[in-house]
């Protein structure tokens, strides 16, 4: 089983940073028979070359359906093979790759979202982007690490509040077309 603790912004460090803090719940239990740890912002391949993993700058070499060519039992997708990309692709990235593995194993799972999420809805809002925070004024910041001194106004925050952030609905990369509600 993986235990899990929630966690809470906790006090400033030396380094002017926060620190996390055990939140005031109970450790949660997820049976599970693996874990596999996905986290960080590249990866090692040496190991996979080792064992006979292709990998080109840094990534892993993977085709379209996110097996590893020459390795019969071999998958891989993500950032692992795509390096540096969106959560959106990610999460496709991951469901393509969760799909090719069950068929591997002989199943044929569907998944299904059973949670009703409605309709995204055109409003007269102009696109805009995302609203930048406005960090101090030092002349060098190289290793400051400070947070920003000041956060968004309240005009600022309706209007990061008012964007569209439905990618699921209205297509964004792999999602393109609407919101796959079972694959």
């Amino acid at each position: 089983a993986l235990w899990t603790r929630p966690q809470i912004i906790g006090k400033y460090g030396h380094d002017g940073r926060p620190r996390p803090e055990n939140a005031a719940a109970d450790l949660t239990r997820i049976p599970c028979d693996y874990v596999i740890v996905a986290i960080g912002q590249s990866i090692v391949t040496k190991p996979f070359e080792q064992i006979g993993v292709a990998t080109d700058h840094g990534a892993i070499k993977a085709e379209r359906s996110s097996a590893v060519p020459g390795l019969n039992n071999i998958f891989a997708g993500g950032d692992a093979v795509s390096g540096p990309a969106t959560v959106i692709r990610a999460i496709a990235a991951g469901k393509v790759a969760a799909a090719n593995i069950d068929a591997f194993l002989g199943f044929d799972h569907k998944i299904s979202v059973d949670i009703e999420i409605p309709p995204a809805h055109f409003t007269n809002t102009p696109p805009c982007g995302r609203i930048n925070l406005k960090y101090h004024g030092k002349p060098d910041c190289s290793g400051d690490f400070s947070l920003p001194i000041k956060g968004l106004t309240a005009e600022e925050a309706r209007q990061e509040a008012s964007r569209c952030l439905r990618c699921d609905h209205f297509g964004f990369g792999s999602f393109k077309g609407g919101r796959q509600t079972e694959w």
